[in-house]
């Protein structure tokens, strides 16, 4: 009998679906498959295979509702930000068409400017792009639809195959964009989808011979350890892993625009966000009226149905996400956080967690040292730039982070010295342009994500030199 996975609403508990949960054997007969499907698309051209990519792009525009409800389905994702998602991923797809010829583009060198190796005057060098093979595109729950174009527009643009393994929490999506990728004339085996439990196929994914690359959303600790098991079979890595984004709110910052992109930062699809602000750090000098006014604009949230045009923040993904979330709020509590809800559980069954600050959040608490994935917000007093810097670099996360303040020199200064991927001034943490690099320092990431630098990684560099015999 085959064992099926329950895709299960996070807002209701409703069965939203079902999908196999496949063994070893076949996951390994799907990389087989996509070993095949690589040497199809690897002969097609480029503007073949730009042409599939632009045509997904138009089936995500014109899908964008059925889309966007199935998120909000399966990932209680408030139905106006799914429609921003399924939005996002649309133009993934129609940037890498139009990003591969330039991204992809050979070179070639003036070889004659060396004295060795002796007769450079007679070679001509080039350097051109070639894909890996098979990649492995391990995605998150919280954004199925758009981390899947992020790792499978670059990979198709470059000429590679790609084996999606989608979160067992959110693999609807994850078909059902398989299915307009082979609409829009993509070779049946240049996208396989396997889904199952990450406990019993993943290291599949990861060992086996045939893929070249594995390109990885989620946790810090297993993505460290995939990159590890990989890098020692050779394999190339891209690991997009965890974050505790701070959000520094300085003496002289513009404190309503700051408090208002803070609670948008920290609160949208209930905190579920890689590079959520997931801890604000404030001066003391305006710190009451900054935690004024954020608690003043969070408690207006309408926390409920994804499905609801009105809903601002959802469910958690899980029932287990709630008791983590749970554990953090006794942690804070117990080391002396003042904890506050500013709005309560709807009055629904599924996985909702309230929309809770910790204030006086100090550095020893939890919630400032983990990545929390859910609706808390805690919030710490500094008195100094140095004491922001010091803090906002004290974890082990290093992925995005936000100054506030109406000083340029004191912004870019702040910049330089926060170990961060990405620092953004004057505006929320959530900022990503979708062609950029993407991507963190310390254990937030390996490699970078965007459009541009995914094809690069995906793809090896490789010199054809020839030497003229003519007259020689």
């Amino acid at each position: 009998m085959e064992r099926v996975i329950e895709v299960r609403s996070p807002a209701t508990g409703e069965l939203v679906g079902k999908v196999p949960a496949m063994t070893v054997g076949e996951v390994r007969e799907e990389i087989s498959r996509a070993v095949e499907g690589f040497e199809e698309v690897s002969k097609m051209p480029l503007y073949k295979r730009a042409a599939v990519l632009r045509r997904v792009s138009e089936i995500l525009d014109e899908r964008r509702e059925e889309f966007a409800r199935l998120l909000a389905l399966e990932a209680g994702k408030p139905i106006r930000d799914a429609r921003v998602e399924v939005l996002r991923a649309s133009r993934v797809f129609r940037q890498a068409a139009e990003e591969a010829p330039i991204v992809l583009e050979g070179r070639v060198h003036r070889v004659d400017a060396y004295e060795y190796p002796p007769g450079n005057e007679n070679r001509l060098v080039m350097t051109v792009r070639e894909p890996i093979g098979v990649v492995a595109a391990i995605l998150p729950f919280n954004f199925p639809v758009n981390s899947m174009a992020h790792k499978v527009a670059p990979a198709i643009a470059a000429g590679n195959s790609v084996v999606v393994k989608p979160s067992a929490a959110t693999p609807l999506s994850a078909l059902k964009l398989r299915e307009a990728l082979i609409e829009a004339g993509l070779p049946e085996n240049a996208v396989r989808v396997v889904t199952g439990f990450s406990g019993e196929i993943g290291s599949e994914l990861v060992e086996n011979e045939d893929i070249g690359l594995i390109t990885f959303t989620g946790s810090t600790e297993v993505g460290l350890k995939i990159a590890s098991t990989a890098v020692a079979r050779g394999k190339r890595v891209i690991m997009e892993l965890g974050g505790s984004d701070p959000m520094i709110v300085l003496d002289d910052a513009d404190v309503e625009r700051a408090a208002r992109i803070a609670v948008r930062a920290r609160y949208e699809y209930a905190g579920q966000n890689c590079n959520a602000a997931k801890r604000i750090i404030v001066h003391e000098k305006v710190a009451d009226k900054f935690v004024r006014l954020f608690e003043e604009l969070a408690s207006k949230l309408r926390l409920g149905d994804p499905l609801s045009e009105d809903t601002d923040v959802g469910p958690v993904i899980s029932g287990d996400a709630v008791r983590r979330l749970d554990e953090f709020v006794e942690d804070a509590r117990g080391k002396g956080g003042r904890v506050r809800v500013l709005v309560e559980k709807p009055g629904l069954p599924g996985s909702f967690y309230p929309i809770t600050v910790v204030e006086d959040a100090g550095p020893e608490m939890e919630v400032m040292r983990r990545e929390v994935f859910g609706p808390i917000a805690p919030i710490a007093v500094v008195s100094s730039d140095e004491e922001a810097v010091k803090l906002a670099n004290s974890t082990e996360y290093g992925l995005q982070a936000a100054i506030f303040t109406r000083d340029l020199e004191r912004a870019l200064q702040l910049a330089r010295e926060i170990r961060a991927g990405g620092v953004i001034i004057n505006d929320s943490t959530r900022l990503r342009w979708d062609s950029l690099p993407f991507g963190g320092v310390k254990k937030s990431g390996i490699g970078r994500e965007g459009v541009r630098d995914s094809m690069l990684e995906m793809t090896e560099v490789k010199v054809v030199a020839i030497t003229f015999t003519r007259g020689s």
